[in-house]
């Protein structure tokens, strides 16, 4: 006789057990997927993209004068590895810089947001700081993000964070581990496909490299997509982006901040098209006379020099910690 105890019969009893099996079940084969993708050299990390954006440009949010705002092109988001940089300045370091952008937008955001009162690094590249046919080289869409910030309620923020939170969790939400990469490759060579080239961290600093690209790119190539996409300001454009841009210099020198304007260094071929180019009396000398900002210039620290990579464009991520530790020195001595 079946007990009067038993809960076997119970209504919704077989579902319950249906649904812990199912849970077990998921657990297991996510354990294993996540096993198998760190063993392949797969690990956790975040996507270069508009939420990451915009949770670093959230941390600017609240009035702090000691913090650092970095802006610029993915030359100084490959440069400067941000979580040294403050611990070397003992200041916190919010990276906002985005690929392909001249980092104007930003400057306009910071600028006029009242809560904003620390210190901004502008990093110049010249295809983009002095390029009048920047749209064909802006991959960052950067004002679109700031649009977004703007407008951006609580709970789309808390859910952001959640989503990133979990992003850094797991190595089978990466980019890289995508359903969309690893699949044809199991299908196609049995085997996961090799790692990104780029990395990126919370901090939104990135990694290259190199060994992973599927396609080599030297500095010949950098100097031909250059040479494709740009078109040097003639002399009232860039009037024009001066006053710009000198505006919003005196808008943050305003109300307690400070700029600084920085040139990273480029090596080789990269470096020739760019002083040919965008050569200095016409474009660097005319902001040092009208920007109220320090200006910092890699040719005038030796410290600065010797740790590009191949491309002649970005600094090495092998050696961008140590490059990161001779700039702090660099701005420390121009008083941040």
């Amino acid at each position: 006789m079946r007990s009067s105890t038993s809960n076997s019969d119970a209504p919704g009893g077989h579902w319950l057990k249906a649904w812990l099996l199912a849970a077990t079940l998921v657990v297991l084969v996510v354990t294993f997927w996540e096993g198998a993708l760190r063993t392949a050299g797969f690990a956790p990390q975040f996507a270069d993209n508009r939420a990451l954006w915009l949770s670093a440009r959230h941390r600017l949010s609240r009035p702090d004068p000691s913090a650092i705002a970095i802006l610029g092109a993915s030359r100084v988001q490959r440069a400067v590895d941000v979580d040294v940089l403050s611990a070397q300045l003992g200041r916190p370091v919010v990276q906002l810089a985005v690929e392909g952008s001249s980092g104007l937008p930003v400057l306009e955001n910071l600028a006029a947001d009242p809560r904003f009162r620390g210190t901004v690094i502008i990093s110049i590249a010249p295809a983009f700081s002095f390029n009048r046919r920047l749209s064909k080289l802006d991959a960052g869409n950067q004002a679109a993000w700031v649009r977004d910030y703007m407008q951006q309620s609580r709970s789309r923020r808390a859910e952001q964070e959640m989503r990133l939170g979990i992003q850094g969790l797991f190595a089978f939400r990466s980019a890289d581990a995508a359903v969309t990469r690893t699949i044809p490759a199991l299908l196609d060579r049995s085997s996961l496909p090799v790692a990104d080239f780029k990395r990126t961290d919370r901090s939104r600093f990135v990694h290259i490299y190199p060994d992973r690209y599927e396609v080599e790119v030297s500095q010949d190539s950098v100097v031909k997509m250059y040479r494709e996409n740009t078109e040097a300001y003639e002399p009232q454009g860039f009037a024009d982006v001066l006053q710009y841009f000198g505006t919003l210099v005196q808008m943050l020198n305003a109300k307690g901040s400070r700029v600084f304007v920085l040139r990273l260094p480029s090596a080789g071929a990269v470096l020739d098209y760019e002083r040919q180019t965008f050569p200095q009396d016409r474009f660097w000398q005319p902001m040092q006379r009208y920007l109220d900002a320090r200006f910092i210039h890699f040719d005038d620290y030796s410290g600065l020099l010797g740790y590009m990579s191949a491309d002649g464009s970005h600094v090495d991520s092998a050696m961008a910690g140590e490059f990161t530790r001779q700039l702090a020195l660099v701005l420390t001595a121009n008083g941040i």
